[in-house]
């Protein structure tokens, strides 16, 4: 119930983004853009658009908040780099003689975010969202899990770059 809470909050925070910048909140005085390579995917899952979905999907965000321009890697005041470290696909809340019926499908990662004017690292944090899918939905729903995962993953990423969380 928590994290729902937290969803939500988030949620309406990314939405107040429109309104109001989170410029000047945490980013330094001197980075004004990021640049945000192709994620790194070591976790052997088998689902290779994932990391290209991930960047794409974190780019945008970047975009549409706007404290921060996104930049190419030559260009960027600061690198934000993720690595996609491992991949969970679990059955969830199943009892003993119980049929099978849903599955959690979560992303870790681990994101660095570093200044590169000044050549001295931010942060670096290890994250992870879940989504649950029907098992009736098969590969379709580990996909659109893996959509929902992935875009609560990007707002965490987003929010903690920004505002320094």
């Amino acid at each position: 119930m928590g994290n729902k809470r937290f969803m939500s909050a988030l949620l309406f925070i990314i939405c107040l983004s429109g309104c109001y910048s989170f410029t000047g909140a945490s980013i330094p005085s001197h980075i004004h853009t990021i640049a945000i390579p192709l994620a790194e995917d070591i976790s052997a899952f088998g689902q290779s658009e994932l990391r290209q979905n991930l960047t794409q999907t974190l780019t945008n965000k970047f975009v549409r908040e706007g404290s921060l321009q996104v930049a190419s890697r030559s260009n960027g005041d600061a690198l934000l780099t993720v690595t996609i470290d491992r991949i969970t696909d679990e059955a969830t809340g199943v009892r003993a003689g119980e049929t099978l019926t849903n599955k959690q499908v979560t992303i870790f990662v681990t994101a660095t975010y570093f200044d590169q004017k000044k050549q001295k690292q931010f942060w670096q944090r290890d994250f992870q969202q879940s989504a649950v899918y029907a098992i009736s939905q098969n590969l379709e729903g580990l996909k659109q899990a893996l959509a929902q995962a992935e875009d609560k993953l990007t707002d965490d990423l987003l929010l903690a770059t920004i505002s320094n969380w």
